[in-house]
């Protein structure tokens, strides 16, 4: 097998950032001419999940429903979350919990799909003239309609307890969070499924990392439970603005911490850049590696 290595070029006469927003606009461009088949692949991903399966695509309601339960049962009634509501609205707990564990879900769910989806599909990358960009962004299908159920639930068990008086600030801030999310979670399963054909162990690094970052991000409390020490690893891991701005709107209702939403909005356009840019550049050589 070839030495594995990754080459990032500069554009010619244009500096170092545009080659980044070179690969980001070929990148969108293959997408917007190629949106028929990404549809096509995407609706063929989630048939094919359940396609020998009696109650087939009802699985995709039925198991985020459950796995919602569960988690809500183990830190409601076993370990309960010390959270007070917010005086403007009347959320509680579980939708504190929610607002972080959903998110987190759905993004655990694309990077396991999108980081080996190009080394499992060796034989169309070798035999076929495909536009390979569309396989990591296809495999997020089934993670989207994950997170798109999950969120109606706290949406409308929110609505609920609040008796309405937080569903304005649902109705704006959930699509603009949803655009921030698909974002980010876009950069990185395309960074990822370049990298996992070059250094197979960035699955096993992906898992590990997925598996105790639920424990590791102020998803199940809030920053301040934490030792005064550890709260500084909280606060820059890239992925906690992305959860803050899911609790501001989702629990608090309001626009709680803003520079989570400046935060959030840089990682998730630098995600997408680098992601674009490894993923474009490098997808002439994959055959090379597989």
């Amino acid at each position: 097998m070839p030495e594995a290595r990754l080459e990032v070029t500069r554009a010619p006469g244009g500096g170092f950032w545009s080659g980044y927003l070179a690969s980001a606009r070929e990148l969108l461009h293959t997408v917007s001419t190629q949106r028929r088949l990404l549809v096509a692949l995407s609706r063929r991903d989630l048939s094919d999940e359940y396609v020998e399966h009696r109650f087939s695509l009802l699985w995709a309601l039925a198991m985020p429903l459950f796995t919602m339960a569960v988690y809500l049962f183990v830190f409601t009634v076993v370990f309960p979350a010390r959270v007070q509501a917010p005086p403007a609205h009347s959320t509680d707990a579980i939708v504190f919990l929610m607002a972080g564990i959903v998110p987190w879900m759905a993004l655990a769910q694309a990077l396991g799909r999108a980081t080996p989806c190009i080394v499992n599909n060796s034989n169309v990358v070798k035999q076929m003239a495909f536009p390979l960009e569309l396989l990591p962004l296809k495999s997020l299908a089934t993670p989207l309609i994950f997170f798109a159920v999950s969120l109606l639930v706290v949406v409308v068990y929110g609505g609920w307890v609040s008796r309405g008086s937080i569903l304005p600030a649902y109705l704006i801030g959930v699509p603009v969070l949803l655009l921030l999310s698909f974002v980010t979670f876009a950069g990185l399963a395309l960074g990822l499924a370049a990298l996992q054909v070059f250094f197979r162990d960035t699955k096993e690094f992906v898992s590990m990392f997925l598996s105790i970052g639920l424990f590791l991000h102020p998803i199940l409390y809030l920053p301040n439970a934490m030792p005064a020490a550890i709260r500084p690893f909280l606060y820059a891991s890239p992925f906690s603005p992305l959860i803050f701005c899911w609790q501001d709107v989702l629990f608090y209702g309001a626009l709680h911490r803003p520079w989570a939403w400046a935060v959030a909005s840089a990682v998730a356009l630098l995600f997408f850049l680098v992601g674009a840019r490894l993923f474009m550049g490098a997808k002439a050589h994959f055959g090379d590696f597989l």
